[in-house]
């Protein structure tokens, strides 16, 4: 998605600006301490949009439940909103604040990944657009609203399943990595990069972004958004179909055989993603090499 978007300037630069925004660039120029302010003012933003969309959240449940209101189908996919705004203010305070007590170094207003990607955005927009379209286009029927149906209860208590665990297993996958977790893949050896091998990482070796993945299909479930179901699946995969492998190949050269034989007794956890081939290629084997002469290097150096 992100190579389409990229091919349509005027989007690309409309999304651009999105992002420039979520991102409070502009207070780069009116503030001093520009990151505690942006940190500060998102947290804030976050937090009070949860309040509201989780306390009429609740009202709506107990109206879609218990109420046999004639609208009692919109009242539920009002409910359903609700929810999924809740879900989304609850990621991106998470980013955030796991990052800063388990890997403080590593902190930043991007940790709430609010402008993660131009991708990102443009997911969320017609995720948006979806929803909405559908809501209003109900709201216009002449027909009467048929009441709710309960493969409609169920699929709505699918995506709500989805999403909390995959949030569970994203926290619980940063918490467990602890230092070692970065938002960005790591090409070099810190001091305190360790390999995590242990809790969900004894099973799943990239349990964060099975997280994420399943995350971001499981709201589109929730909202009953088929189209945007699609797109998320599809993008999803492809990114991670390129950022997995590349991240794989990175983690074999700084920790050598140790990650490779690992491998062998995880999971992948998203399917048909090309993972490290079974035999080392001398192409990594080479860059694994290069690698230690580097870090030799830089360990000579800090010993002078």
């Amino acid at each position: 998605m992100e190579e389409i978007i990229e091919s349509l300037r005027p989007v690309s630069e409309i999304v651009e600006r999105i992002q420039s925004i979520l991102a409070l660039e502009f207070l780069s120029s009116l503030v001093v301490n520009t990151e505690t302010v942006k940190s500060a003012t998102i947290a804030t933003v976050l937090s009070i949009q949860w309040g509201i969309h989780f306390t009429f959240g609740w009202f709506l449940l107990w109206l879609s439940l218990w109420d046999h209101h004639q609208e009692k189908h919109r009242i539920h996919q009002a409910w359903t909103w609700c929810f999924y705004i809740t879900a989304m203010c609850s990621f991106h305070l998470l980013e955030f604040f796991v990052t800063a007590f388990f890997n403080p170094t590593a902190v930043s207003s991007d940790s709430f990944l609010v402008n993660h990607s131009k991708a990102y955005t443009v997911a969320a927009i017609l995720a948006t657009a979806e929803f909405w379209f559908r809501f209003l286009c109900a709201s216009g029927s002449k027909n009467k609203v048929e009441p709710e149906s309960t493969i409609n209860y169920l699929i709505t208590a699918l995506g709500v399943f989805m999403v909390v665990i995959s949030q569970i297993i994203r926290t619980f996958a940063m918490m467990t990595c602890g230092e070692s977790f970065n938002h960005y893949i790591q090409t070099l050896r810190k001091d305190n990069h360790i390999l995590v091998t242990n809790g969900i990482y004894s099973f799943l070796r990239h349990p964060s972004y099975v997280g994420f993945y399943y995350w971001a299909i499981g709201s589109q479930v929730l909202l009953h958004n088929y189209f945007s179901l699609l797109i998320f699946a599809g993008a999803g995969w492809k990114f991670f179909g390129q950022r997995i492998p590349y991240e794989e190949r990175s983690l074999i050269r700084l920790f050598g055989d140790t990650y490779y034989n690992y491998t062998k007794r995880t999971y992948m956890g998203i399917p048909f993603i090309p993972s490290i081939p079974e035999e080392k290629t001398n192409e990594t084997q080479q860059e694994e090499k290069e690698e230690q002469q580097q870090q030799q290097i830089v360990n000579c150096k800090k010993g002078n």
